[in-house]
């Protein structure tokens, strides 16, 4: 079933898309009175230490945006669920979001992507941020002490960075230095005393990122 074909129907769409190796498996999330104008692509933690697509801080996103009437994608990277192909530290995962991406594009061209992803899915929704227009990048937790996020000459914007300050995975440290690097620093949206999986904290995660996006993204 395409993309297009449900993006005009409420609801959450479980769908079998192909992907550059194969069936990818991703959920399609379609709020009531959608907005056709932007369509939100997220990323999920790491493929080989149990992240999938329907991890709760990514699902938080998909419901923050299905909040503000746009529809969400995500989908299980190579090698989880039923998406096939195998773990490529995100190089190929990125190549799948941008193709999915391209995707939307084609069949609806007035169409602005959002990226969005959460610990290794913000790198990989980083990358494809990098590589094609879009109207912001979210990346939750992004694990820049293991990842590349300067792989490209071009810095990808808007770019928002939330962060907890307590993350256990990603010390808070080492992104605060990240985000100083830029010219201006990035926008830095700061969680106290909240670990790297947000617990007992989405639903001001849902909030802030409304907010956020609120701010970035020009709603019909």
């Amino acid at each position: 079933m395409l993309i297009t074909e449900k993006l005009s129907i409420p609801g959450d769409h479980a769908l079998l898309l192909s992907g550059q190796v194969g069936q990818l498996e991703a959920q399609l999330m379609v709020p009531v009175d959608p907005q056709h104008n932007h369509v939100a692509i997220l990323g999920h933690p790491h493929s080989l230490q149990g992240g999938t697509m329907n991890n709760k801080v990514v699902t938080t996103l998909a419901r923050a945006f299905k909040e503000l009437g746009i529809a969400s994608l995500r989908f299980n990277f190579r090698g989880v669920g039923a998406s096939q192909g195998t773990y490529d530290e995100g190089i190929g995962e990125s190549e799948d979001m941008l193709l999915l991406a391209r995707l939307c594009q084609e069949h609806l061209p007035d169409t602005e992507l959002i990226f969005a992803g959460f610990s290794f899915g913000s790198y990989v929704a980083y990358r494809a941020a990098a590589q094609v227009s879009h109207a912001l990048l979210i990346t939750v937790a992004p694990p820049v002490h293991h990842y590349d996020y300067k792989e490209f000459s071009k810095d990808p914007t808007p770019w928002v960075v939330i962060q907890g300050e307590a993350d256990e995975v990603v010390p808070f440290p080492v992104v605060l230095d990240f985000v100083e690097r830029f010219s201006p620093p990035l926008p830095l949206l700061r969680f106290p005393e909240t670990g790297h999986f947000f617990h007992g904290k989405l639903i001001d995660l849902k909030s802030q990122l409304m907010d956020v996006i609120r701010q970035y993204v020009e709603l019909a």
